[in-house]
């Protein structure tokens, strides 16, 4: 694994995550479209919710990427995976809005303790990559696939905007301060 580098409120690991667990994760999404077919209401539904295939979400080949994290960023009660997909852009350029990741309603009163972000394809701010909000304005943090970012949970960010021609592909994880699973869980489950 290369050298990490630190940002304000994030951290990034380059090569931690190996290339056959990405391959696996792309191949579980591409052979779900091929035998599932996407209707134009389901990928709406989808693209308005920023969850995407949340069929998969618990399948071998998208849980497989946690394990492999530094040790130190598994820690707690791992919440529900988000597949991630951004499409090319069409129409007028929005205003990049940033957000803070919502805890579920399960979780009650706990917290956040981060949020993992794991790119299945080249993240960069001409296809939307990740940018975090900085004094001087939106920042990308330019990701390869095998690379994850670490993030506060307090930490503003969003996704770019997809100019190019490609999809942009990635899976986030996000853990609780330790307590009860989410619903349908078992304890320590994953």
């Amino acid at each position: 694994m290369d050298a990490g580098t630190t940002g304000r409120g994030f951290q990034v690991e380059r090569g931690v995550v190996p290339r056959d667990l990405i391959d696996d994760a792309l191949r579980l999404l591409h052979v779900d479209l091929l035998e599932q077919g996407a209707r134009a209401g389901t990928l709406s539904d989808w693209l308005w919710s920023a969850h995407w295939f949340p069929h998969l979400n618990y399948r071998d080949e998208i849980l497989a990427l946690a394990p492999v994290l530094p040790a130190d960023w598994q820690t707690g009660v791992l919440c529900d995976p988000q597949i991630l997909l951004q499409f090319p852009h069409v129409g007028p350029e929005p205003e990049i809005t940033f957000h803070l990741d919502q805890e579920p309603d399960w979780a009650e009163s706990r917290r956040y303790l981060r949020i993992v972000g794991i790119p299945l394809s080249p993240w960069r701010r001409e296809n939307g990559g990740l940018l975090v909000e900085g004094g001087d304005g939106p920042e990308p943090v330019e990701l390869d696939p095998g690379d994850a970012v670490r993030m506060d949970p307090d930490l503003a960010h969003s996704g770019g905007i997809n100019l190019t021609g490609a999809i942009r592909y990635g899976v986030y994880f996000r853990w609780l301060e330790d307590g009860a699973p989410p619903p349908g869980r078992p304890p320590g489950g994953s």
